[in-house]
């Protein structure tokens, strides 16, 4: 039984994928219609239209950062890195103040 679902399962490529939402986001075609000309279950074509839609952010995403080869990320991180090596140095302060004045 599990072979009969694994031998009926397809296999789609990124661009048969793409051209399939495209035309679902671009035609006056139904999805439904769609699904059922291309064999594919509307729930798994809202999945792929999501999918790509989330991801077209990307796109359109502020590249100056990476004009200078910067990853985003990494700059990210280095100043995240930094405000805590600030907050470190505040708290040690604040400890050698607190320490001076209960010795006394």
């Amino acid at each position: 039984m599990l072979d009969d679902y694994q031998s009926k399962r397809r296999n789609w490529t990124s661009q048969q994928k793409l051209q399939i939402v495209l035309e679902s986001l671009q035609s006056d075609e139904k999805v439904a219609e769609i699904c059922r000309r291309e064999g594919l279950a509307p729930s798994m074509l809202y999945k792929w239209r999501d999918k790509l839609l989330k991801s077209a952010g990307v796109v359109f995403a502020d590249q100056r950062g990476q004009r200078n080869g910067e990853d985003p990320q990494i700059a990210r991180l280095s100043a995240e890195c930094q405000r805590m090596r600030n907050v470190v140095a505040e708290i040690t302060a604040e400890n050698l103040v607190l320490k001076k004045t209960l010795s006394d």
